[in-house]
């Protein structure tokens, strides 16, 4: 303040998710006994920490549209400290929302905001959806994908660890709600005409049989196995119960805890799907076949897998070695 230096270093004059940002600070309206005082309930100070956060924010946004190259290679650096700002700072969030970088299903190797995804949007789409992954080629082939790739509807990819605590705070963009794919109460009601193909399907009763031997063998790792309205492609899906609020955060759980234990979901089979039916067929003619068990825990597997959930995926590779040894024995017969 009018060159008499008040404080070296503080960390009251910006947000803790800028913490990344160093400057120096004069004004003339720093009493020059400010640091004899309460910093905190200093109110210059409370006003000064305003305006910087929302100018170096502003400044974000500004280079953001005039050198998007150059944004990006900041938001690489540095997305996930505003990501944090989002989930931690209530007030910020409509100048942070314009920052936010996201990968897409049609983005390619580009990143979009959230304001492009919602000018792409269909007229009579009423959500923006999003799916939480591993990594890009993980979000890219979920069986949640299914149905939005045959309706061509755009999905955001969130694929960062952090991007889950993130979602508990960004539910809404220009009121329209955002939406995790792998919600069981999703609407989507058109795909029950779309893939009503019964024809193509097993047989009812045979199904069901294959239904509860996919119950019995996974227990209480699933709190429902149903067949699918939305699969096209994949032969099942894990979805999120209703009453499950924190599926968000269920990575960061994955992350933090040594005892996580993956909470139970709803498991849909698509009776459509080659896979379902050989397993049908295969039920029908001997139930006691080995091939049929180990194929419903590799199948749940790999749907942990996909979702970035599996606790210790090595614990994979003895049934993926019995599988390849019963199915090259079978052909071999």
């Amino acid at each position: 303040s009018r060159k008499v230096l008040i404080q070296e270093r503080t960390k009251e004059l910006l947000p803790e998710y800028l913490r990344f940002m160093e400057g120096v600070v004069d004004s003339d309206n720093l009493p020059l006994n400010i640091s004899r005082e309460t910093v905190q309930s200093n109110r210059t100070m409370r006003h000064l920490r305003k305006a910087l956060t929302h100018r170096a924010l502003k400044s974000l946004a500004e280079l953001a549209e005039e050198r998007p190259d150059d944004y990006r290679l900041f938001w690489e650096a540095f997305g996930p400290y505003l990501k944090e700002g989002l989930a931690t700072d209530p007030l910020g969030r409509d100048d942070l929302l314009p920052l936010l970088r996201f990968y897409s299903s049609r983005s390619g190797d580009d990143l979009i905001s959230l304001a492009e995804y919602a000018d792409r949007m269909a007229p009579d789409q009423e959500a923006i959806y999003y799916i939480l992954g591993e990594d890009l080629a993980s979000a890219a082939r979920s069986p949640h994908l299914d149905y939005f790739r045959a309706h061509d509807l755009e999905v955001l990819y969130l694929v960062d660890p952090l991007d889950g605590f993130m979602m508990q705070a960004l539910r809404d963009f220009e009121e329209k709600p955002l939406q995790n794919v792998d919600d069981a109460a999703l609407d989507l009601s058109e795909a029950v005409e779309d893939t009503a193909a019964e024809d193509d399907a097993a047989p009812e009763e045979a199904f069901e049989q294959l239904r509860q031997r996919f119950q019995e063998v996974l227990g209480g790792r699933v709190t429902e196995v149903r067949s699918s309205k939305v699969l096209q492609d994949s032969p099942c899906r894990l979805v999120s119960p209703g009453d499950s609020p924190d599926r968000d955060l269920q990575r960061v759980r994955r992350l933090l805890e040594q005892d996580y234990q993956v909470p139970p979901k709803i498991l849909e089979l698509n009776r459509r799907h080659a896979l379902i039916e050989n397993l049908t067929q295969l039920l029908e003619q001997d139930a006691a076949d080995p091939r049929i068990d180990m194929s419903i825990e590799q199948l749940f597997a790999n749907l942990l897998l996909l979702e970035g959930l599996h606790p210790n995926p090595a614990d994979m590779v003895p049934r993926l070695q019995a599988l390849l040894e019963a199915a090259i024995t079978h052909s071999e017969v």
